[in-house]
C-alpha cells in the first residue's frame, strides 16, 4: 500500500512538474508575442497581461507544492546541524513540518474562501471569474499538506527512475519500475 501510495504521489509531482513547464513556456510566448506585436505593430494583444498574470500565479503556487517535496522552503539556520544534539534536530524538524502543514492549511481554508469571494467578480479583458486566479491557492496549499505529512511519515519519496526521468535521461514508462524498500 506504502509503495503504491508513493508512486502514486510521484505521478502527481510528475504531472505537476510538466504542467509547470507548459504554464512557463505559455507565458514567456504570451509576454514576448505581446512586446514584439507592441513594439513593431504598435498593437498589444488586450489580454495578454490577464493570462500571463494568471499563468505567472498558478506557476509559483504549484512550484510551491513542487519546492516542499524537495525540501526547498526558507530555512535559517543559527547553529550547524551537526552540532546539536540529534533530538534536538528531529525536534527543530518536526517543527518546520508542522509550520509548512499549518501553512497548508491556511491556504486552503482562505485560499478556498477567496476563491469563492473572487468567482463572482470578471477579469476585465478576458471576461473570465477572477476567482480563476486564486484556484490554484487551495490546492497548492493540499499538495504542501501531503508532502509534509509525507516528510513526517518519513516516507522517503525519492525514486531513481523519476529522478531520471525529470533529468531527461530516463522514459516515463521506466518510473513503474522502481522501488521504495
Amino acid at each position: 500500500m506504502k509503495d503504491l501510495i508513493l508512486k502514486t504521489v510521484n505521478v502527481i509531482h510528475i504531472l505537476l512538474m510538466e504542467f509547470s513547464k507548459i504554464l512557463i513556456v505559455a507565458m514567456v510566448l504570451i509576454v514576448s508575442a505581446n512586446v514584439f506585436l507592441r513594439y513593431v505593430f504598435d498593437s498589444g494583444i488586450l489580454w495578454s497581461e490577464e493570462v500571463a498574470l494568471t499563468l505567472c500565479v498558478w506557476f509559483i503556487f504549484i512550484s510551491m507544492g513542487l519546492g516542499v517535496k524537495q525540501k526547498l522552503n526558507i530555512t535559517i539556520n543559527l547553529l550547524a546541524r551537526g552540532t546539536m544534539p540529534s533530538w534536538l534536530n528531529f525536534v527543530l524538524d518536526m517543527l518546520l513540518e508542522l509550520v509548512v502543514i499549518f501553512v497548508g492549511l491556511i491556504m486552503i481554508i482562505y485560499g478556498s474562501s477567496l476563491v469563492r469571494f473572487t468567482m463572482t467578480s470578471i477579469m476585465p479583458a478576458t471576461k473570465w471569474p477572477a476567482g480563476l486566479l486564486y484556484v490554484v491557492v487551495p490546492f497548492a496549499g493540499v499538495t504542501i499538506v501531503l508532502e509534509a505529512l509525507l516528510h513526517i511519515l518519513k516516507w522517503d519519496t525519492y525514486d531513481k527512475a523519476i529522478d531520471d526521468y525529470l533529468s531527461g535521461e530516463g522514459k516515463f514508462r521506466d518510473i513503474f519500475g522502481g522501488s521504495h524498500e
